[in-house]
């Protein structure tokens, strides 16, 4: 970076902190500022409720972002963090959190500190372990933990019973607790691209369970009393691209073996009891999800949450708009800015533009000189 960008850059930045201050702002967004070193000033912003500094060049999270007590959003992603302080159960406000794309490689066991905490994201950190203390997080609603290197999880998070929305895809897990049922609340798992040799049955009580991904891993048998009638509004089972594809299986309505959609004679609903009473489920499911994300500030009239375009996680394999995929946190604050908020992004932008065209202006000025 030119000595002249960097300038403008560490100014700017400085200027939106003392703004904040000054206007005692709920919500400050420093991210793709190129920032190496969280500014100490920002220490100083009391009043900052939503913080958003992913996609920077952070090495460091210095233990004084925990005075930050009034934090309910903090995006980390995309940074170079190796490790995170202690301290920060002490943010017991925090609602959403996401720490993904750094190399931390473990989970503090201070995670389960965060009280209120409702929308984890840790997706490729090195991971190979979740801490048991996940399992104190007891208003934890959603959790992605993709691309890792988890082998199982802790049986302490199958306590989970607020979460609905579980994405573990891309890791290397061969056993699960035969506790899953403990999440009762659990809409949407996502377990594809793993090593798993069994669909465990406890999944099979879990009332609210809309959609179980278990393609791709190493499944050749369904459990001996498989059964969803439990399952009142399951929408698919997904085994392709398992050994089980392969082999004599027993059809089902709800289970999907190949890249056709099951039952495509006649629609699911018509597998059903008449009396389950069921919606068009794909689309509830997109629905709720939308509040799922606990998106700050959303405003009271939103009619149609299809509407909002989300950038999905980098890590899908799929090109899909399922709703499993953790949303980038880049796109958690854009729909909800005031209008003045959203005149300070565009400064913001006008800066990271300047810092483009700066370089080539440069170039030219010596190639004319």
């Amino acid at each position: 970076m030119s000595a002249i960008l960097k300038f403008i850059r560490e100014n700017h930045i400085l200027a939106l902190i003392e703004q904040a201050i000054v206007k005692k702002k709920s919500r400050l967004s420093l991210n793709a500022f190129e920032i190496t070193e969280i500014p100490s000033l920002l220490y100083t912003c009391l009043d900052i409720e939503h913080l958003y500094l992913h996609r920077n060049k952070i090495i460091t999270v210095p233990v004084q972002i925990t005075q930050l007590l009034n934090l309910t959003t903090l995006t980390l992603d995309y940074n170079n963090i190796s490790s995170l302080p202690s301290e920060i159960g002490n943010l017991k406000n925090l609602v959403n959190l996401n720490i993904s794309y750094n190399p931390l490689k473990v989970l503090i066991p201070e995670i389960g500190d965060l009280d209120n905490l409702e929308a984890f994201w840790c997706n490729r950190i090195e991971l190979r372990e979740i801490p048991k203390e996940i399992g104190k997080l007891s208003k934890l609603d959603t959790f992605g933990a993709r691309g890792n290197h988890l082998k199982t999880i802790p049986v302490e998070m199958t306590r989970l019973s607020k979460l609905r929305w579980l994405t573990l895809e891309n890791n290397e897990i061969e056993t699960l607790p035969d506790t899953m049922d403990g999440m009762e609340a659990l809409v949407h798992c996502n377990l594809r691209n793993n090593r798993l040799r069994d669909l465990p049955p406890s999944f099979l009580k879990c009332s609210e369970l809309m959609f179980l991904q278990l393609n791709n891993n190493q499944i050749s048998s369904l459990p001996e009393d498989f059964d969803t009638s439990f399952l009142a509004i399951l929408e698919m089972i997904d085994l392709r691209f398992n050994p089980i594809c392969d082999l004599p299986h027993p059809e089902h309505p709800l289970v999907r073996y190949t890249e056709a959609l099951p039952s495509a004679e006649a629609p699911l609903s018509e597998s059903l009891p008449a009396s389950s009473g069921r919606p068009h489920a794909h689309a509830a499911a997109l629905a709720v999800n939308a509040t799922a994300l606990r998106l700050p500030a959303a405003p009271a009239q939103r009619h149609d949450p299809l509407l909002i375009e989300m950038e999905l996680d980098a890590s899908s394999i799929e090109s899909s708009s399922d709703w499993e995929n953790s949303v980038d946190s880049s796109e958690l604050d854009v729909q909800y800015q005031s209008d003045e908020e959203r005149a300070d992004n565009d400064i913001a932008q006008f800066f990271q533009a300047v810092g483009m065209v700066l370089p080539e202006l440069s170039r030219y000025a010596s190639t004319a000189s």
